[in-house]
This record gives structure tokens, sequence and C-alpha cells, in this order.
């Protein structure tokens, strides 16, 4: 999910369309349907991984219409663009004829629709069929060009926008001799009330320098922040200081401090980044936290709590932050 737009971009054909996708998603789709909506008060767009044939059942046309037409419904759109990345045009008919039942009962127009192989690209809807494949240059676009020169467009593809969320070795060398070195391990969480909110006090005056514009946290810091951070109500500190106008340095920040997190520790700061990416609109990015945070916690509440969300493309501001996380603590 995608509910933010980049500058304004005029689209005249369906080549326009095509390099639109990765500029939303901030990554190339490959094995992707990409659904752009038309008409909606705000804008929502989603990707979703396409489905190989003998896959297609009951079971993928309730995730068709679950993950991509009733968010699209629910968000007052009045028509789509279906876009299918991937190299087996099989694959993207048969999907297509799924989805395309599922946009019209529920009165959606499909206003376009077309496979694409990232060199070639061709109607699904034609009369008589697909379409012949016409020839593009999909990287030499002028949208992707812009959104590349403006670091939009930072990932080639969903795997390394994952990668960007992986402990960096410098990095993850540096906080770990800050964890040993404080002796994090052998003092143990805080557990008192008292402790817990000298901890979460750190916490919140920590990130909202960093969030300020002031100095990354080096090392030490970042090995106390994700050591505290275990406790919820310590994590819920650092949380309650996101809100829209910040979530931008929240996910500078909460981005950097993961490239120097070892996994049992990532939870917390991954699922924080989650909301902050999830705040801004880009819902590839907070997907993308949610994955580290699994490997730590798979049933980490927070994330389920942000999971549920993203499912169901909820609006960031039906959320707001600022809540008292000292409410209850001396």
């Amino acid at each position: 999910m995608t509910t933010t737009a980049p500058p304004q971009l005029t689209v005249h054909s369906r080549e326009d369309l095509l390099a639109l996708a990765p500029v939303l998603l901030g990554f190339w789709p490959r094995e992707s349907i990409v659904m752009l909506t038309l008409g909606a008060p705000r804008p929502f767009h989603g990707r979703l991984d396409l489905p190989s044939p003998p896959r297609l059942a009951s079971s993928t046309a309730r995730l068709l219409d679950d993950a991509l037409v009733r968010p699209a419904v629910r968000h007052g759109a009045h028509a789509v663009v279906l876009l299918y990345f991937t190299a087996d045009p099989d694959a993207a008919t048969a999907t297509h004829t799924l989805l395309r039942s599922a946009c019209d009962r529920a009165g959606l127009r499909v206003a376009l629709a077309c496979v694409t192989d990232g060199e070639q690209h061709a109607d699904l809807d034609g009369p008589d069929g697909p379409g012949p494949p016409v020839p593009y240059a999909a990287t030499a676009h002028p949208f992707v060009v812009e959104a590349l020169a403006t670091g939009r467009l930072a990932h080639a593809t969903r795997d390394d926008l994952l990668a960007s969320l992986e402990p960096d070795p410098a990095s993850l060398d540096a906080v770990l001799v800050a964890l040993a070195d404080a002796g994090h391990a052998a003092t143990g969480l805080p557990t008192g009330p008292r402790a817990v909110r000298a901890q979460g006090t750190w916490v919140a005056a920590t990130v909202a320098r960093a969030i300020r514009g002031g100095a990354p946290p080096g090392p030490t810091e970042v090995a106390r922040l994700v050591w505290t951070m275990q406790v919820p109500r310590v994590r819920d500190a650092a949380w309650a200081l996101l809100d829209r106008d910040s979530a931008d340095a929240h996910v500078r920040l909460w981005t950097a401090v993961l490239r120097g997190t070892p996994d049992e520790l990532a939870a917390a700061p991954a699922t924080v980044l989650g909301w902050a990416a999830w705040q801004r609109g880009d819902g590839a990015l907070a997907w993308a936290a949610l994955s580290r945070c699994e490997r730590a916690d798979p049933a980490y509440p927070l994330a389920g709590d942000l999971a549920l969300l993203l499912r169901h493309a909820v609006p960031p501001e039906v959320w707001a932050g600022g809540f008292d996380w000292t409410l209850g603590l001396p």
C-alpha cells in the first residue's frame, strides 16, 4: 500500500503509467500486480505478488478481492489501472480474469490493464484478447530519471528494499561492542516503574534530539536504545513522538538504528520504523520493516497491529501519536 504521491506528474500514455508504478513504490516491481486508483479523494495504490496459474483458485480470488478491490472501494475510487509486471503473460492473463471480475462486481471500472516484462508491454483488454507487444525503454522514462536523481526510486527490487534494513557489518560490530562494554545483559532490563520511567525519559530525549536534526545516535546510544526498548513501555516513549509531520525524520532515524541492530533486538525499532513508514504513506517500507521484525519476534503484538492496518489499507490520518507513555508511572 502507498497513499502518498510524488510531485505532480501528468500521465498521457500507458508508458507513463508503467513508469509511475516504480516511482510510487520506491522499487521496480517484479512478478507483481500494481493497482493505481482513479477518482478517489486521496491517492491509494497497491502491489501484490502475482500468483502463478496453478494457484489460481477461489482462495486467490478472495485474496485479490481483499487486498486490492475492497481497499480501492473503501477509498472511494471510481476506476483502477491494473499493471502486471511479469515475464509470464499467461499468469498475468489468468490473474487478470479473476481480478477484472472482482472489479466488475464491485462497480470499479478498469480504465487500463496491461502486462510488461520491462522491455515491452501489451494491452490485456483488447477487443480480440491481449494485444501485440509494444517495445519501450522503461529506465529512460523521464518519471524514472527524475525519481532516480532525487532518490525516490532508491531500490532496484523489493529484495533490495529489504536488504536496506539489514545490519551493516561495521555498524553492527560497533553496537555489539557497545552492548558488551555497557554490560546491559548483566544489568538486565528495567522492571520497576521508576526504572522504566527513567529509561523511557532517556529514550524520549535521545529520539527527540535526533528527530530535531541533531547528530544521529552513536553505537553506545543505539545499544542502549535497542536494549531498553525491549520493554514495551520504554519503546512507547519513542513511539509516542511519532506523527505525520515527523514521519520522514523517524524513518531516517530508525533505518539507521536498524543497520546496527542484531536480529534478537530488532523487533521494537523495526516496528517503530514500520509505523513511521505507514504514517508517511510508504506501505512498501512498512512491510519491509515488519519482515525484519518477524525474524526477531513473529508474534510481536505492535507489529501485528500495524500489519492489520496495512492489510486493510487504513489511511495514516486515522492514528495520531503524542499519547502519554508515562500514564500510571510514578
